[in-house]
């Protein structure tokens, strides 16, 4: 089929093969040679069907001046070359004659076939009854009208292992028209594995992508327009590793990783343990470490801005790492026992004496406040 620029205002001519739909350049597709076109007006012939394709280019058959295409129907005001010179050299016998008629256009041929009509309900269902069901060798695809199940469902792929198609290795589920924008969800059964994928939302949805295998692992892609605490990624272990990783994009304190690792079911017998709330267990799991990690400000200097905090409260101790400066291979870091910083920020009052004292007291007082906001943080992405 041919689809001409200026009649379907296009930007080039372009051919389309019926039987796969796809689309060619005139100067880039699989035909050889035009032997004819034709249209609901008019008929043309190639009257050289021996020349190659690109030697017919640019396809003028319209206002053909070179005697390569000839029409068949003659349209009003359109008359054949030659005509002109026969009429002249006529004229006298034409108007000898009586009863002669003048010659009208003839119009083309009607096709064989009846106007198609295709009923709009039906072809918004897409297939009878909204439900179409097609096997192939190791697959099986099930199609659905929109809007016409209750979870949005439009269609359904399930890939097997077998050709017989007992053992199901994938299920694939596309939807439309749902609240929670879910487009493609993946299951894989053996594997108790089920991939989801979510389109955009500015106003409430902010998921894009979820990986989540059943009592053992998640896995949260969001999307970057998330502005609330520019949370991009969050992974969660609940088999042996018990860990949550988190990954932060264009937040105010610089803040790009957190992670806590923690162990569920246990009492805690330190009064000075930290608890959480995890979305997978009932009761409060116990904080065994909290880290986190902070981009680079480049307008101020690196030796003083943290690069790495590490809370490990089994051990007791807090870790300050801090970046390299510029043209450096080494960068300074602190350390300090847990206890010593929790004895320090309950001391209100600090003698005026001790200078020293008083400078390493707010130094300190600043690390256990940086664990109690990293506590505090950790608990509300739990809410």
């Amino acid at each position: 089929m041919l689809i001409l620029r200026p009649d379907r205002e296009m930007n080039e001519n372009i051919f389309i093969e019926p039987t796969t739909g796809r689309v060619y350049a005139l100067d880039n597709s699989p035909y050889h040679t035009i032997e004819a076109i034709f249209n609901h007006k008019n008929f043309w012939i190639n009257l050289d069907p021996t020349l190659d394709l690109s030697e017919l280019l640019p396809l003028d058959f319209k206002d053909d001046t070179t005697g390569l295409w000839e029409y068949v129907m003659l349209e009003p005001g359109n008359k054949k070359d030659g005509d002109d010179d026969e009429n002249e050299d006529d004229v006298d016998d034409d108007e000898e004659e009586d009863g002669d008629l003048d010659e009208e256009p003839l119009d083309m041929p009607p096709p064989w076939s009846p106007k198609l009509f295709v009923n709009k309900d039906k072809f918004t269902d897409m297939c009878p009854n909204g439900e179409k069901t097609t096997f192939y060798r190791k697959c099986k695809v099930e199609i659905f009208s929109e809007c016409r199940q209750v979870d949005g469902l439009v269609k359904r792929i399930t890939l097997y292992r077998d050709f017989k198609r007992l053992i199901t290795e994938e299920i694939r589920s596309y939807f439309a028209c749902r609240k929670d924008k879910l487009v493609i969800r993946r299951r894989f059964p053996y594997e108790f594995k089920l991939i989801e994928h979510y389109e955009s939302s500015l106003p409430y949805n902010h998921w894009k992508k979820q990986i989540k295998i059943d009592g053992r692992y998640r896995k949260v892609y969001f999307y970057h327009h998330r502005q609330k605490d520019g949370l991009i990624l969050r992974e969660e272990f609940f088999d042996t590793k018990n860990k949550t990783i988190e990954e932060y994009k264009n937040r105010p304190d610089k803040l790009i990783y957190r992670s806590v690792t923690y162990t569920p079911n246990q009492e805690a017998h330190n009064p000075q343990a930290l608890k959480s709330k995890v979305n997978n267990y009932k009761d409060d799991v116990i904080i065994n470490k909290m880290t986190q990690k902070f981009e680079l400000d480049p307008d101020l200097p690196a030796a003083t801005q943290i690069k790495k905090t590490e809370f490990n409260l089994n051990v007791k101790m807090v870790y300050i790492f801090f970046h390299y400066e510029e043209g450096k291979i080494t960068s300074h870091h602190d350390f300090y026992n847990r206890d010593e910083l929790i004895g320090h920020a309950n001391i209100d009052n600090v003698n005026d004496k001790d200078q020293v004292d008083s400078k390493e007291q707010q130094v300190k007082r600043k690390y256990h406040e940086l664990e109690m906001q990293c506590h505090q943080q950790i608990n509300s992405q739990e809410q």
